[in-house]
């Protein structure tokens, strides 16, 4: 499948975002995500997932889109994810810990997730005062050399030139995702489409995750999580008081206590 050429997304006053590659673009205007295409194979003749020599995986597109919200009780706590910028620099979830936390993974190759972006940016400069962090996280594979898919800081850094006036103007950073332990698998599970946000509460914990935009729906979804109160916690029982042993007496030496 031939890869969708760079479209515009919207005419801005501070620049256009724009897109093309490995999350294939949206082909309708008002498409909510851009499905992942999957090309471990391609002019391989290897056994894979896909079976040996058989489908051509450059054609295999996956989509995902909906909601879900996690009741405080079930919610898995995450704090162990660090978004790292460009410098090596890390932010984990640990350290925002008190803070609602907007984690948005997004593609340089999607105008849906681009929109993403427009909405993060029109409430970063509000942070401070309403108690809240976004950790805006590139979610595309690293360059594969001689595969023609490109991305990593590479690619990003192409986009930022490109639409320099909004980057400049917004203010906001961006990151990739940590490895291992801190990395994605910390807890997102294989993700199929962009744009995804996940919401973060106060605790680390996981709250709720959306995948595919819609408009308002960052600004709906954080809304919910300030105004959300923290679970009671049950009264611990008082410890019950350590008894203290008996006093013994000892028997005089050589006699019997008479």
């Amino acid at each position: 499948m031939r890869r969708s050429a760079l479209l515009p997304l919207l005419a801005l006053a501070t620049g256009s975002l724009c897109a093309q590659g490995v999350f294939t673009n949206a082909n309708k205007p008002g498409a909510a995500t851009c499905p992942r295409l999957m090309r471990d194979k391609t002019a391989l003749e290897y056994s894979s997932q896909y079976g040996v020599n058989s489908a051509n995986a450059s054609a295999v597109l996956y989509h995902q889109e909906g909601e879900q919200f996690f009741p405080q009780g079930q919610r898995k706590d995450v704090s162990a994810f660090a978004a790292y910028d460009e410098k090596a620099h890390g932010t984990s979830l640990a350290s925002l810990k008190g803070k609602v936390v907007l984690v948005g993974l997004w593609s340089v190759h999607c105008d849906p997730s681009a929109k993403m972006l427009m909405e993060f940016a029109s409430l970063y400069p509000k942070r401070a005062q309403y108690g809240f962090d976004i950790l805006a996280v590139n979610f595309d594979e690293n360059q594969q050399d001689g595969g023609g898919i490109e991305g990593g800081w590479r690619a990003i850094n192409k986009f930022m030139i490109k639409n320099r006036s909004f980057f400049e103007t917004s203010h906001m950073p961006i990151y990739t995702p940590g490895l291992g332990k801190e990395g994605p698998s910390n807890f997102m599970d294989m993700v199929w489409s962009v744009p995804v946000l996940f919401v973060v509460d106060r605790e680390g914990k996981l709250a709720q995750v959306h995948i595919g935009y819609k408009d308002g729906f960052v600004g709906d979804s954080l809304k919910r999580a300030l105004v959300e109160r923290p679970q009671p916690t049950s009264p611990q029982p008082a410890p019950k008081p350590v008894p203290h042993p008996a006093p013994v007496s000892a028997a005089a030496p050589g006699g019997s206590g008479q």
